[in-house]
Formats: C-alpha cells, sequence, structure tokens
C-alpha cells in the first residue's frame, strides 16, 4: 500500500505587467482668420491597471501575481478541491491523478502525473498559475519556476487547522476570489465553534489508536505531534496514543499499541485494503479493549488527510466516532 494520505505547495514565478502606451499628442493647427469651431468633446474610457499583488506563500517564498490567473494546474488534491470550492470552475484547466472532488467536476478534466512530475505536460498547458502542495518534490518546484510557470505552494508541512483557512484565504486573494474564500473560511469556522461547545460536554477521553498505514500490520503508521490527524482526535475528544511519537507521522510497534490498549481504533487505511475483521486477528490485539468492545471503525480518509475545506467534515466525522453520545 502507498504511503500517500500524508499528503498534504510552491512559489508563484513573476509576470511581467503591462505598460499601456498612450498616443502621441496631436498637433495644433496654425491661427487663420477662419472662425475657431470647437471640437466635439469624446470621451475616452481609461484602461484599467491591475496592481501586481505580492505573497508568501507556504514554503516562505514570495510571489508576484499581476492579475487574477485564468488558466490554473493543480498538483495536488487538496489544492483541487480549495480551488472548486472557491467557485474557480472555469480556471481549473488540469488536476493531478489523485484528484477525484468534486468528481462531476474534474471527471473531465486533463490528468496530471506528478509523483514523478509530468513537466512536458504542465508546460504545453500554459497554465499562468500551478498550485503545489507541501508534499510537492521542491525540486520539480524549482524545475516549474526555471521553466517560467508561476508556481504557488499552498500549506506547510505542519498542518493545522488555523493553517488550512489561511491557505485557503492565499488562494483567495491570489486569484480574486477574495470574498467566497472569507465565506467558506467562516462557515468553518463557525461549525468549528459549534462542534466545540457540543465536545466540551464529554464526559471522558477515550484513548485513540488511528491508523493511516499497516501495509505491515506490526508496524503501522499513525499520527504524531504536529499531524493534522493529532490536533483533531484532541478536538474531537480522544487522546492519541501517539501523541508522544518523535515525528507527525510515525512507525509505532504492534506491541506499543496493544501496551497503551487504546479503547477506539480508527482506519484511514480502510480504503486501501485494511477491514475491520483483519485487525481483530491481528496477534496480541484480541486484549485491546477497542477489539473486545467492537469498536474499530473505517473513516473516510480524503475527509482528514486533505488539507482542505473539508477538514471540517472530516472533524465531524471523527468526533462522532470518538464521541458518539453527544451527537445522539
Amino acid at each position: 500500500m502507498k504511503f500517500r494520505k500524508i499528503i498534504s505547495l510552491a512559489i508563484l514565478g513573476a509576470l511581467a505587467a503591462l505598460i499601456a502606451c498612450a498616443p502621441a499628442p496631436t498637433p495644433q493647427p496654425t491661427a487663420t482668420n477662419a472662425p475657431i469651431v470647437a471640437p466635439t468633446a469624446t470621451t475616452v474610457p481609461a484602461t484599467p491597471t491591475l496592481a501586481a499583488i505580492t505573497v508568501t506563500d507556504g514554503a516562505n517564498r514570495t510571489v508576484i501575481i499581476s492579475a487574477p490567473p485564468q488558466r490554473i494546474v493543480s498538483l495536488a488534491p487538496s489544492n483541487t478541491e480549495i480551488a472548486f470550492a472557491l467557485g474557480l470552475d472555469n480556471r481549473v484547466i488540469a488536476v493531478d491523478t489523485f484528484s477525484d472532488f468534486p468528481l462531476d467536476k474534474v471527471k473531465d478534466l486533463q490528468k496530471i502525473k506528478t509523483f514523478p512530475l509530468n513537466y512536458e505536460q504542465v508546460v504545453s498547458l500554459k497554465p499562468d498559475l500551478v498550485l503545489a502542495a507541501s508534499i510537492t518534490n521542491r525540486e520539480d518546484v524549482k524545475k516549474l519556476e526555471d521553466l517560467k510557470l508561476t508556481v504557488l505552494v499552498v500549506g506547510k508541512t505542519t498542518t493545522t487547522f488555523d493553517n488550512v483557512v489561511n491557505d485557503i484565504l492565499l488562494v483567495g486573494k491570489v486569484t480574486g476570489a477574495d470574498a467566497k474564500a472569507k465565506s467558506v473560511t467562516d462557515a468553518m469556522k463557525q461549525k468549528l465553534d459549534a462542534l466545540k461547545t457540543k465536545l466540551a460536554n464529554a464526559k471522558s477521553k477515550p484513548r485513540v489508536f488511528w491508523e493511516l498505514d499497516a501495509t505491515d500490520p506490526t508496524k503501522p503508521y499513525t499520527p504524531g505531534p504536529g499531524s493534522f490527524v493529532d490536533e483533531l482526535i484532541t478536538l474531537a475528544g480522544g487522546v492519541n496514543i501517539a501523541a508522544n511519537a518523535k515525528t507527525p507521522y510515525a512507525r509505532i510497534n504492534a506491541e506499543e499499541v496493544i501496551a497503551a490498549n487504546p479503547e477506539i481504533i480508527i482506519l484511514s487505511d480502510f480504503a486501501y485494503g485494511i477491514t475491520v475483521e483483519s485487525v481483530k486477528v491481528r496477534k496480541g490485539w484480541d486484549a485491546i479493549n477497542a477489539v473486545k468492545n467492537n469498536k474499530i471503525f473505517p473513516i473516510d480518509d480524503n475527509l482528514v488527510s486533505r488539507p482542505g475545506p473539508r477538514l471540517i467534515d472530516g472533524l465531524e466525522a471523527a468526533a462522532k466516532l470518538i464521541q458518539p453520545d453527544l451527537f445522539k
């Protein structure tokens, strides 16, 4: 199983500003004795000047945008979801091969291979903005920049709810969709506040083991501190058994999981072939309370692994698994 859920952004190249050249003034005629007739006044509409926008992207790069981009390429599912949430449907011309939401809008778009990145395909599309992500190889970002493309890295290696809100606002700013970005993020914040209010009534905080990838079930991957899922478990009213891991996405020995005795097991890797029954038959796992009490739950990985507008839905889904009594 490919460990690809920790996908969770790149540099905008500068665009040249357009300079409008005004016509040279018409010479005045030499005075004569003929009566002077005043010319008819003609109003010439002024050409609007588009001020360049300078932003700092997720890779701390300074990016300059001279005008709202009209041909956008997304290199990550999270960016694709942000772009469509902001109503940029008619401007997104291609997405990466993993982008599958919203399905009705992305299914017919040209797909770009990103691992490794197909540079020639990206260049051939003549985009005026490429949305990369924190998982995008930095060499790929540099290559695209060298090819004179404008690249914006959206997101940081450490994902938090606040970071995602800022990412959405950033994309809104560079695309001229500021108002829509604010509307989207305001709705996310309101839903977060409502969930916090509800979850404040939790009577206990169960221990949670969140499985990301069990290609090797004796050493599964799990979220540690610095990952969004770690924050999500806490916000959802649980305690992450890997809260003391040394990396945001760590491998943990099966013996450590058994010793931690989680009360709830959440499977982000359910979509990749890991089933509830396969967890139950793992050696020694029958001693775990979550297994004894049938508290092993699949979850839609796309809701929690993509740092975009649906993360708030992922939080709600996790909260219903961790604190089900509050949602009856």
